[in-house]
């Protein structure tokens, strides 16, 4: 069996893991085309050789290349993929991206592709999944630099700091990091706060520690457009004069999407791969495979998927109520 694999839009790590539990599995030869969908059309394809597969599979430095495509893919576009793929005897062909990823897919199905989905972006914003690969990676540069500007704070009481993360318009990635590095405070845009209260509350907890830090969404403010950074800005304007305490900040951009992978991120590859291969050895195509809440790996069908915002009914937003982090 051949079994090729694409990515598409931003990289992040853990996906290098993915395809070594997939050929582990599977025993299959592994093709990778560089560059997404440009890299489909443009058939820039190469065969993964088993020793880089072991080598580089909790390493942070990528196998594959991602990419973006400007503009829609044109009937002719599909058609060279299609051929493309043909040509080279690829019986599956997986793509790990977001929802744009995976409405190519729905379409290119229609060619007669066998096509698999599976959720890659640290902002973990994809309807049925409670887990995307690279989320764990990215919580984990976070809590890294809350623990750093813990230490500084110490060293230098009375500071407040802070950090604007990656997200879109999903506070999933500030959400849950908040809760995993102990911030202080979380901006996501699910939950805004009254800005005289958040002021309040910063100024009450300075009182009592050393720091306060705070994690805010890109996407937290009404400027936001996908690209944009600066949230920030906004919301230190907002509230420097109402604390009287000069704010710190820390933009954490791309960074995120890189780091050793996690003891996590590499067990949610491996329960994606094993259901991907059952789906493949067993004939059913066409799918998306998502972990739902359970931590179980499901398909779903293609044209199911969308974006997500954060769920207010899951205990993780729960947790953080009560933890006063939102």
């Amino acid at each position: 069996m051949k079994i090729g694999l694409v990515i598409s839009g931003g990289d992040v790590s853990g996906i290098n893991n993915f395809l070594f539990q997939v050929s582990r599995m599977t025993e299959s030869e592994i093709v990778i085309f560089d560059g997404g969908i440009n890299g489909l059309i443009e058939n820039r394809f190469k065969e993964i050789s088993w020793r880089d597969l072991v080598d580089f599979s909790i390493s942070p430095m990528p196998l594959i290349s991602s990419g973006r495509k400007e503009d829609k893919c044109k009937k002719a576009d599909y058609e060279k993929i299609a051929k493309n793929i043909r040509h080279r005897k690829i019986d599956a062909l997986i793509m790990a991206g977001g929802d744009g990823s995976f409405q190519f897919l729905k379409t290119l199905s229609g060619y007669g592709i066998s096509c698999y989905g599976i959720g890659m972006t640290i902002d973990n914003d994809i309807t049925g999944n409670s887990y995307t690969i690279g989320f764990s990676t990215a919580c984990e540069q976070v809590i890294s630099e809350v623990g750093k500007l813990r230490n500084t704070g110490r060293g230098l009481p009375g500071r407040v700091f802070m950090i604007e993360l990656l997200g879109g318009y999903c506070g999933e990635l500030t959400l849950q990091a908040a809760l995993k590095s102990n911030a202080d405070i979380a901006l996501i845009p699910e939950s805004p706060w009254d800005i005289d209260i958040l002021a309040e509350k910063i100024k009450s907890k300075i009182k009592l520690q050393n720091s306060v830090i705070i994690l805010c969404s890109e996407g937290y403010t009404r400027e936001y457009t996908p690209g944009f950074q600066g949230a920030i800005d906004t919301m230190i304007g907002k509230i420097e004069h109402k604390i009287g305490i000069r704010i710190r900040k820390t933009i954490l951009g791309f960074g995120l999407r890189s780091g050793v992978p996690t003891g996590e991120e590499i067990i949610q590859g491996a329960i994606l791969a094993e259901e991907v291969v059952r789906c493949i050895n067993t004939g059913l195509t066409n799918k998306i495979i998502v972990i739902n809440n359970n931590n179980k790996a499901i398909p779903i069908d293609l044209e199911s998927s969308n974006k997500r915002l954060v769920n207010k009914d899951s205990n993780i937003y729960k947790l953080a109520k009560i933890n006063n982090l939102i």
